[in-house]
């Protein structure tokens, strides 16, 4: 390419870089000028709504049996509502009967665990019903008075809940027990050092966490 020919290919390049300004500051506006995209949509309030009354529901549950490992009795009326009934052969009658009745089977025992499991609600409006699995076990003095054994049992609770000043709680518990078994312990409970067994109300670790966390330590 001679002398003049690359003068005139510069001359035309430089012509022509006005226009690609102007071209690329139109896109910019025009990209500026465009409306943002809308905000994701999140659930239905009615979806959301039915979502947090499973959980709370859930939570009630598992409130329940804590409360009975624990031989915590509060924590086991905070479950019902005032009016309560419950029904679980051999009991029939007000829940904050059944209470008291609750705590002179699980506060003589060595220790006892109680699993929840399967859960299912189904909620319309502001009540709801619920369904789980119970499993429990039993560590305590045998009839004779001379050694431990260990009972099981299983069943399920079925529950009617009501949503009453903004709070779900169990309006009527129906227990059904399916299976019960009890063997002699192959140990003796105090045979487990102290350090390392679960505590009653206010002696479990979970007590001491919970009072720390809620202090602010």
């Amino acid at each position: 390419m001679t002398m003049t020919e690359r003068r005139m290919t510069l001359r035309a390049a430089l012509l022509a870089l006005p226009a690609a300004i102007v071209a690329a500051a139109a896109t910019r506006n025009v990209a500026q000028a465009a409306p943002p995209p809308a905000p994701a949509k999140g659930p239905p309030a009615k979806e959301m709504a039915d979502l947090q009354a499973r959980q709370d529901i859930s939570d009630i549950l598992i409130r329940y049996a804590r409360s009975n490992d624990r031989a915590d009795e509060d924590l086991m009326r905070s479950c019902f509502h005032s009016d309560a009934t419950f029904k679980f052969d051999p009991f029939d009658g007000a829940a904050s009967d059944f209470v008291p009745y609750a705590m002179k089977i699980v506060r003589p025992l060595k220790w006892c665990t109680h699993h929840i499991s399967n859960v299912f609600a189904e909620v319309k409006g502001d009540r709801a019903v619920s369904e789980c699995y119970y499993f429990a076990h039993h560590r305590r003095v045998n009839k004779a008075g001379d050694g431990e054994e260990d009972a099981f049992f299983e069943g399920r609770y079925v529950d009617r809940h009501e949503k009453r000043d903004g709070v779900w709680k169990i309006a009527h518990r129906r227990g059904l027990g399916d299976y019960t078994t009890v063997v002699p312990a192959a140990t003796a409970y105090e045979s487990i050092p102290k350090e390392r067994r679960s505590g009653r109300l206010g002696e479990d670790p979970l007590y001491v966490m919970l009072s720390d966390l809620r202090s602010g330590q």
